[in-house]
């Protein structure tokens, strides 16, 4: 992440030298070769990952180079301003905040309070406009999509755009409750589509942008159910054992998931099998034996 941070700083600074506008340091012209979704998925397992560790003590040397990391991953993810990231983001944050409150006692936790404040600051301060002004833009296109307005199909909007293949999504299901069939998902979402007048969506060639209704057109309510089990388990499991590392990794896997097939693309299938089986080899996951 560090090695990306580098490259897409250089890639936006030359952006920046060129054009001189603020956008370069932002979204994908900042995230290089990456999407700005995946990125922050990254940067926020990150900061989950090391934030938990440096407050369970367990971070023996260079504490300090650690919690600048960390404050640097916050940063980060803002200027990525992906609106999964910064949902992320925020579930990371507090759940660190409750461990930080049950685990610092006296002054100690007030000056990690005050850390943490500051560093948030810092990171509204970096892109929160830009943040706020996305997540106003999607709350607006699900407004418009409730009312029926049919301006949304047309719309080249990334809003709008993920409306309409949800929507085709769901109805793909509705018309086929065993699915498409793996080969054939594209196929039943552009005719969806074309029925629908979306062209923008049918141009681009638009996957169901989330993998649980990626699941539904391909393999019907089973491939629903599978999906849901594969977040759902792991969940279990981790809460019962008290496990937060896992807990926040599959809490962040839910979140991208729920807007982006990310079970489809190398970025999110090799992040997620390779961290998820690692979680659960290094772990008893088994309710009745005590923590290794």
């Amino acid at each position: 992440i560090v090695l990306s941070m580098a490259l897409g700083l250089a890639g936006a600074w030359t952006c920046w030298a060129g054009t001189g506008a603020a956008s370069c340091f932002a979204q994908s012209a900042l995230s290089y070769e990456l999407h700005p979704s995946y990125a922050a998925w990254y940067a926020c397992w990150a900061l989950a990952w090391w934030g938990h560790r440096l407050i369970m003590g367990r971070v023996a040397k260079a504490r300090g180079v650690v919690a600048s990391l960390l404050v640097l991953l916050l940063v980060w993810t803002m200027m990525l301003a992906s609106k999964s990231g910064v949902i992320g983001l925020a579930m990371v944050v507090g759940l660190l905040l409750v461990v930080l409150l049950r685990r610092a006692k006296g002054r100690g936790r007030w000056w990690a309070l005050g850390g943490a404040a500051a560093a948030m600051l810092v990171a509204a301060w970096a892109q929160g406009p830009l943040v706020m002004l996305r997540m106003q833009a999607a709350v607006h296109a699900v407004e418009r999509a409730a009312k029926g307005d049919p301006a949304v199909m047309s719309s080249a909007d990334g809003n709008d755009l993920r409306l309409v293949a949800w929507a085709c999504s769901i109805d793909r299901l509705r018309h086929a409750p065993l699915g498409a069939g793996t080969g054939d998902i594209k196929h039943a979402l552009m005719d969806c589509y074309h029925e629908r007048g979306a062209e923008q969506a049918a141009m681009r060639n638009l996957n169901s942008h989330s993998q649980f209704l990626q699941g539904a057109v391909a393999l019907g309510w089973p491939g629903l159910v599978l999906t849901v089990l594969l977040a759902l388990v792991p969940i279990v499991c981790a809460w019962r054992r008290r496990h937060l590392p896992m807990l926040a990794f599959m809490g962040l896997f839910v979140v991208n998931a729920a807007v982006e097939s990310v079970l489809e693309v190398q970025a999110g299938v090799v992040f997620f099998a390779l961290f998820l089986g690692l979680l659960a080899a290094g772990t008893d996951l088994r309710p009745n034996r005590p923590r290794p």
